[in-house]
């Protein structure tokens, strides 16, 4: 949940900020970069630290380097400041990221993996449909540092609950290669053409999804002059579409398999991507809009889960390498959408829905030239 809601906590605090710094409030997308680029690195590293030392101890370690930051990015004056303090944070957050999901392959396998996967992506998707509205009722009481001390207490939490948990690495399974090994494990894993081909549709979904988290406080706070409380309630119908696809998936994987579902849920989400971008050329109401993206992101539980068993299926010995990479490539399409939306110039809602429709096109096209049956 972290990563989710370092993303979406603050975001009714956008106007506040902006007045704060002095910037535009599209520059605080920059933010989202920073966070992104963060957890991206951050996971290269707790990845095969991971599978050498164990699941649990580096999870620690990055819970406290979360806290740290976020209690720092609170203190910040400026924008490059934040920008500074955010990047170290994403650094914290990628511990538990990559962390969670080599424990689940630690444990399971095949539609199994991708059903927990699927309830896991469910977890990361929905954090943010609730964290605005949280955000907002923060700030009815608070200033917008309050966010980032309310993020460290939050850290405090997991960190408390982490050290509960059991390790799912045992002595004899630990990978105690050095660092020509684990430079070779990257390359192995990312030669392999599911793994490829997954990484693809998370980069697509990774488009989609920031597409819209990284426009919002911009579309719908300054395009539709939506009130902050408001803006909160509406972020939060998204979680509609993500319960539906999650149950679906669940409840079909098995038969249907992962690569069908793969398909369906990415004609799906095309289909709505290029509803929303005619809405957005058309400068169509808001509640035309808002049910459209709803349905794009429904489908995003479902297509994580999936592709993220596609992509660490055939590693079960470099489960943390396959995780980071994973990561790093849904990071990757977040954090440069997100840096790309704030340094384009233009019509904001109908950027959004360009990059919506790209995001869905990638994951579709990809889907489609995948030979294997899983």
């Amino acid at each position: 949940m972290i990563p989710a809601l370092c993303t979406d906590l603050y975001l009714p605090s956008f106007p506040a900020v902006s007045l704060a710094f002095g910037v535009r409030i599209t520059s605080l997308q920059l933010t989202f970069t920073s966070f992104s680029l963060g957890a991206g690195v951050g996971q290269l590293f707790y990845g095969p630290v991971s599978d050498r030392f164990g699941r649990r101890k580096p999870a620690l370690w990055g819970m406290v380097l979360f806290i740290a930051a976020s209690l720092l990015c609170a203190t910040a004056t400026n924008l490059s400041q934040l920008v500074l303090y955010r990047f170290i944070e994403g650094l914290g957050a990628a511990a538990g990221m990559v962390i969670s999901r080599a424990v689940v392959r630690d444990r399971l396998s095949g539609a199994e993996m991708a059903k927990m996967l699927s309830a896991m992506s469910l977890i990361f998707i929905l954090s943010p449909t609730v964290a605005p509205s949280l955000g907002a009722l923060i700030l009815r009481w608070s200033l917008w540092p309050a966010i980032f001390n309310w993020l460290a207490v939050f850290g405090l939490v997991v960190l408390i609950g982490t050290l509960g948990i059991k390790e799912s690495l045992s002595e004899e399974r630990r990978n105690r290669a050095g660092f020509r090994e684990i430079l070779r494990s990257y390359i192995q894993v990312c030669s392999n053409h599911e793994f490829c081909s997954a990484a693809l549709i998370a980069i697509g979904g990774s488009f989609l999804t920031f597409a819209y988290v990284a426009s919002s406080a911009a579309v719908l706070m300054d395009s539709y002059h939506v009130s902050r409380d408001r803006y909160g309630l509406l972020f939060a119908l998204i979680s509609i579409g993500l319960v539906i696809s999650n149950r679906v998936n669940m409840k079909f994987v098995h038969t249907l398999g992962i690569i069908t579902m793969l398909r369906r849920f990415t004609l799906v989400q095309t289909l709505g991507a290029v509803s929303v971008l005619i809405a957005c050329l058309a400068h169509a109401p808001l509640w035309v809009l808002l049910p459209l993206i709803v349905v794009c992101f429904g489908c995003a539980p479902g297509m994580g889960g999936n592709a993220m068993t596609l992509g660490m299926h055939p590693f079960p010995e470099k489960a943390g390498v396959a995780s980071a990479l994973m990561g790093l490539a849904q990071l990757f399409g977040s954090g440069f959408i997100a840096g790309a939306l704030a340094i384009i110039h233009g019509d904001v809602v109908i950027k959004m829905g360009c990059a919506m429709l790209v995001g869905a096109c990638i994951s579709f096209i990809q889907v489609r030239r995948i030979k294997t049956a899983l």
